[in-house]
């Protein structure tokens, strides 16, 4: 009599793992096997569970299933099911979800294929000491940059690796089982970076299917690294805003990118309302507020060269005026308007300490004229109109800053063609126009 009954999947695992190590070849072979009564490629005949458990199987420390194209491409398709329909009560009938265990092997997985030091099990030692110092995520990201880098030629499946990812983040559930200092959050923002910069891969990179995956998955912090240059940047500052107050993501794109300095402020004073700050307490940056600080310093108080200025076509660049403009905006949404006046004496306290500056003198001349193109000039649209008296319609105004430190920047940076906008540049180098900052009727005239 011939026994119906399943085997156990422990057993038959370890029976496949073994055959796996026998040759190099093995997989393939296994794979490549028929069924007798289906006709079905031995892949397509198994069972879910079989399925999930034998794409696990590691032969001498490499996940060699999930590197067929077969088993790579069920792999795809769960854990495209899995983010269409997470894990809610809601969806449990549509089909089972998958295990956090198996989330995180594929996740091993795909560093150990890659032959990543984070694969291997080594955690970066930074990453912890890098939070401790700076609330801002791109910190903790740049600490762990050196486990990640692939040795070999295969590369990272970034596909299977942020798709797991995504899910893990999602479930609140940590990427490694025991102690990690690595926080999931960070290490698929860190992903996402190299996924967007289009590190090299022997796996095609499927960017908008992840891209959307990071939406349908609510991860705007992994869709804006994804993204990357201008774009990105914007999203990263609308996760900022939109996680500590109530406004939507198109709203908030709008107000950092696309409104002037008056509809701005218009659209912030009605999010202000519903703004919960504690009146009494004294001004201190927020989590967010230091990562914009970190942003303005790494792209714009760093900046060293004349060509780092306006480059309109390059999408991918982050100019410093286009960074300063998005960061003094977010910084402004950010804080409640009971705060304002303190907030700019301490951001104009730091910026004076970054940028060495003292009665109107600095060694950054240029970090200097970004600011003073991005606080001085109102939004670079179109036409200016020097006759233009309405305050609030530069950001300097908007954000408190005293009038005397604005005019010693200005001074700082005298003489630089970077500190006004291109069109009016183009008009003092051809001749055709003479101009002051006082013909602008800005700040500089207060003081």
């Amino acid at each position: 009599v011939v026994s119906t009954k399943r085997p156990s999947l422990g057993l038959f695992v370890a029976l496949v793992g073994t055959i796996l190590e026998s040759s190099t070849d093995a997989t393939r072979v296994l794979l490549d096997l028929l069924d007798e009564e289906s006709g079905m490629p031995f892949w397509f005949s198994i069972e879910e569970d079989t399925r999930l458990a034998l794409s696990l199987v590691s032969v001498h420390g490499k996940y060699v299933m999930i590197q067929e194209p077969e088993v790579r491409a069920w792999a795809l398709e769960r854990l495209k099911r899995e983010i269409e329909y997470p894990s809610k009560h809601q969806y449990h009938h549509i089909h089972s979800h998958l295990p956090d265990e198996w989330l995180r092997e594929i996740v091993s997985g795909t560093f150990c294929n890659a032959e990543t030091e984070i694969g291997l099990g080594v955690d970066s030692t930074n990453v912890s000491n890098a939070s401790h110092e700076s609330p801002c995520y791109r910190e903790a990201m740049r600490s762990i940059k050196d486990v990640l880098i692939p040795k070999n030629r295969c590369g990272l499946d970034f596909d299977l690796l942020i798709a797991a990812l995504l899910i893990l983040a999602y479930r609140r559930k940590e990427w490694r089982e025991g102690a990690t200092t690595i926080p999931t959050q960070i290490l698929i923002n860190a992903v996402c970076e190299m996924a967007g910069k289009r590190v090299e891969s022997k796996f095609i990179f499927d960017s908008a299917t992840v891209l959307r995956q990071c939406a349908l998955a609510e991860n705007i912090q992994a869709a804006a690294l994804l993204v990357g240059g201008k774009n990105g940047l914007i999203l990263e500052c609308v996760d900022l805003i939109t996680s500590k107050m109530d406004i939507e993501i198109k709203d908030a794109e709008t107000a950092l990118f696309a409104a002037t300095v008056n509809e701005f402020k218009d659209m912030m004073d009605v999010v202000h309302q519903n703004f919960e700050c504690d009146r009494e307490s004294r001004f201190t940056p927020s989590d967010g507020q230091f990562h914009l600080l970190w942003l303005l310093e790494e792209h714009v108080l760093s900046v060293v060269k004349y060509g780092e200025f306006d480059s309109p076509r390059n999408t991918e660049k982050l100019e410093p005026v286009f960074v300063g403009r998005l960061c003094f905006r977010a910084w402004y949404s950010l804080t409640h308007p009971t705060h304002l006046l303190e907030s700019a004496k301490w951001l104009e306290s730091w910026l004076r300490k970054k940028l060495e500056l003292s009665d109107g003198t600095s060694s950054k001349r240029l970090a200097c004229a970004a600011l003073v193109r991005v606080l001085l000039w109102v939004d670079e649209a179109g036409q200016l109109d020097l006759g233009d008296n309405d305050d609030d319609s530069i950001l300097a105004t908007l954000l408190g800053f005293d009038s005397r430190f604005m005019a010693e920047l200005a001074h700082a940076c005298c003489g630089l063609i970077q500190s006004i906008p291109p069109h009016l540049a183009d008009e003092v180098m051809t001749g055709m126009n003479h101009f002051s900052f006082e013909a602008s009727g800005s700040l500089l005239n207060a003081s």
